[in-house]
């Protein structure tokens, strides 16, 4: 609530941060110090009218006091106001009232929150103040964010994205990308959520925000935590909490203790891990941080869990329970839960082991948090076996064993967008530092050109002879130096050339490397879950020996394609990386496709899609066979994973003006006009099959990059509901001798 005037206690709490809040603090920063002083004889003299200027100061004090203690915040927030009111300074009674919805946020009030963020808004939107208008969709994105309205919270963050980059607010734009990066880690959306992250320290490098970079570092160590590369995650905290400790930042120092001490028990370090909870745990309390709170009794629960101390895990497990529902943290609330299910599992309380886990699972359901889905599933799993329900149990392991697959598939990627992001933001820093130095270097210049011009001005005025022979001297020099320097631009210009075409060539491989994953992990999937499916059949006795023989020599073969398949796109890799042979040849293009066929007849069985094939005898193409094979599989494996049951897919090749003409036509769901003109300029979104098969977006884009590198042209018709037809064109070959 907004208070209308100061009360004895908020009196004495301000004569308590001005004279008091050194002794407990530490070294305050000199502006602080400063803008105490200012606004000291405002208060002192209350029956004086105040200024717009003493007004502004106060806000600023609000400011620098959140991070470290969010009370004194609150306190000047509500002078603030008061003072607004008293010459109806609409500006000021605005970021009053967001200085006092960030503590109640900070504190969990979130109802209260929401009323102070719409109020202010309102506000700011009736004086136009658009810095102020994007603060408010922050905080209430933020709101929505612990409750768990993800895409509410993704909707009010982009506004507030619109709105800094018409505004040209760096800083506001900064922090637009790290709660955009937030909200994507806390969905699971990891790939995102680092795209953000590195957008945003890279402006708070340029800006100079060592603040603001250390929560940064902090958002990606986090990730990097999860995808339990913990080395790394150590080192990006590291990073931060040297920048905290430099700021004397309680809340981010607290932040990164805890996060510490989590990876610390995740690397089963127990001894050095408890000294950074107790830290944390300390400092929370401290600045009576609900979510922070929630968290540090969270890991304590899992300390004690690891250590054997059952009764004291259970203890703070509860406690981060209480905490997280009164104060409606459903993340905290759902990892809780599930952390309760995984103790009363080990000590065989099974009945309350599977109620805990059944309410994480439902919760971590609503907020599609895939790794505390996979966790809650085995938990539940786990219980249902102990209550001797064995077929609801193995449902339930079943269930988790498909979410683990799909986590260990999504962090695969996760890190392959890592090591990519990685590289882009270690470029985007050098170039900085060389921008940096390249100023420096001007300004050095400047400064010793003008050093000697007044050296040249001080000899004119003692002898005008002996300016001659100096500025003669000096022009001689000059030119020698300008000689010099135009052979260093030279060979440097010359440098920079060499730079960019290894950067080129660089880049061409990288670019290989991330579509070459992505037609991998497409490809080997299937036929690997097969074979993992059939001795999971095996296993557990769900098939006989005479079955799983009969059954063998099918997987076999798709194994075979596959290894067949993998060993194509290794020859090709390799042709195309040390350029050692000249893989261009004639060949029959009805060659690769009866191929193709053979291998995919499975596929097209389980379908039950009819192939009408029409192949014009002289089809004969100049290119690398293996690549058009990569292309060709491509076009059916599309064609049936996007084709209905009973559908039919139209083969035909023929010779035209000097070029080989290759369609391929299904009758199934096809595409709308606006997705069909991404389809080769760009990774596009990979949609689901008819029957939920799955993909990776690269494949199409990859077949663009191999037919144009072998002078071939690739184009796509489509209809929605209709069908599609993938069509490409080749030199033609040389006809074969038999």
């Amino acid at each position: 609530m907004i208070g209308t005037r100061l009360n004895p206690f908020c009196a004495l709490l301000f004569f308590f941060n001005l004279i008091s809040i050194p002794l407990f603090a530490g070294q305050q920063s000199a502006a602080t110090d400063s803008l105490k002083k200012l606004i000291f004889p405002v208060l002192k003299n209350t029956s004086k009218v105040p200024d717009t200027l003493s007004i502004s100061r106060i806000n600023k004090l609000a400011d620098e006091f959140f991070e470290s203690y969010p009370d004194s915040t609150y306190y000047y927030g509500s002078l603030e106001i008061k003072l607004s009111k008293k010459i109806n300074y609409l500006r000021g009674i605005a970021d009053g009232t967001n200085q006092l919805a960030a503590v109640n946020t900070f504190h969990g009030n979130y109802a209260i929150a929401a009323k102070n963020y719409n109020l202010a808004l309102n506000i700011y939107q009736k004086i136009n103040n658009i810095r102020g208008i994007s603060k408010c969709y922050i905080g209430l994105g933020r709101i929505q964010n612990y409750l768990g309205n993800y895409d509410n919270a993704i909707n009010l963050y982009n506004k507030a994205l619109v709105l800094s980059k018409k505004t040209g607010n760096a800083a506001g734009l900064s922090k637009c990308y790290n709660i955009l990066g937030i909200t994507y880690d806390n969905k699971g959306d990891f790939s995102k959520a680092l795209d953000y992250y590195f957008k945003s320290l890279t402006i708070d490098i340029k800006l100079k925000d060592n603040l603001s970079a250390a929560d940064k570092y902090s958002n990606i160590g986090i990730i990097m935590q999860q995808l339990e590369l913990y080395p790394k995650a150590l080192s990006y905290y590291n990073h931060a909490i040297r920048l905290w400790e430099q700021l004397d930042d309680q809340q981010g120092i607290s932040a990164a203790c805890q996060n510490i001490g989590e990876t610390l028990i995740a690397q089963k370090d127990y001894k050095s891990a408890i000294g950074y909870l107790n830290r944390a745990s300390k400092i929370f309390h401290k600045l009576n941080d609900c979510e922070g709170i929630s968290l540090v009794y969270y890991d304590l629960g899992l300390y004690n869990y690891y250590t054997h101390h059952t009764n004291s895990a259970i203890h703070y497990l509860k406690l981060s329970l209480k905490t997280s529902q009164q104060n409606k943290i459903k993340y905290n609330k759902a990892n809780t839960y599930v952390g309760l299910a995984q103790v009363y599992n080990a000590e065989k309380n099974y009945k309350r082991a599977y109620n805990y886990a059944v309410k994480g699972q439902i919760i971590a359901t609503r907020l599609k948090s895939l790794s505390i889905m996979t966790d809650a599933a085995l938990q539940v799993s786990e219980a249902l076996a102990g209550l001797k329900h064995f077929k609801q149990a193995y449902h339930q392991h079943q269930l988790y064993a498909a979410l683990k697959s799909d986590l260990k598939h999504n962090e695969s990627i996760h890190k392959v967008m890592l090591y990519s992001l990685e590289i882009d933001f270690a470029k985007k820093q050098k170039d900085i530092i060389n921008k940096h130095h390249q100023t420096e270097s001007i300004y050095t210049q400047k400064i010793a050109r003008q050093k000697n011009e007044n050296m040249v001005y001080a000899i004119i005025i003692v002898v005008m002879a002996t300016l001659v022979v100096v500025y003669y001297n000096a022009k001689r020099k000059q030119q020698k130096i300008n000689s010099l320097l135009a052979d260093k631009n030279r060979e440097t210009t010359l440098h920079q050339e060499s730079l960019n075409i290894q950067t080129a060539k660089l880049n061409e491989l990288n670019l290989l490397k991330d579509r070459l994953i992505g037609v991998l992990a497409h490809d080997l999937r299937a036929p690997i879950s097969t074979l993992r499916g059939l001795f999971n059949l095996m296993t557990d006795d769900a098939i006989t020996p005479e079955e799983f023989i009969e059954m063998t020599p099918r997987v076999f073969n798709t194994l075979e394609h596959t290894s067949d398949f993998l060993d194509t796109l290794l020859f090709w890799i390799n042709s195309q990386v040390d350029r050692t042979e000249n893989t261009i040849k004639s060949f029959y293009i009805d060659d690769l496709i009866t191929r193709e066929l053979v291998h995919l007849e499975d596929k097209l069985k389980q379908k039950n899609i009819s192939i009408h094939v029409k192949m014009a005898t002289d089809a004969i193409a100049l290119a690398d066979p293996n690549a058009v094979r990569i292309v060709i599989h491509n076009f059916l494996t599309n064609a049936i994973k996007f084709s209905n049951r009973n559908g039919i897919i139209e083969i035909t090749s023929y010779v035209q003006d000097a070029e080989v003409m290759f369609c391929l036509k299904d009758n199934g769901v096809g595409m709308s006009d606006e997705f069909l003109n991404t389809l080769f300029k760009s990774q596009v979104s990979s949609s689901k099959g008819t029957e939920n098969e799955s993909g990776t977006g690269m494949g199409l884009l990859f077949c663009k990059d191999l037919i144009e590198k072998h002078n071939g042209k690739i184009w796509a018709k489509s209809n929605l509901g209709l069908g599609t037809e993938l069509c490409f064109s080749l030199p033609v070959g040389m006809e074969l001798v038999v």
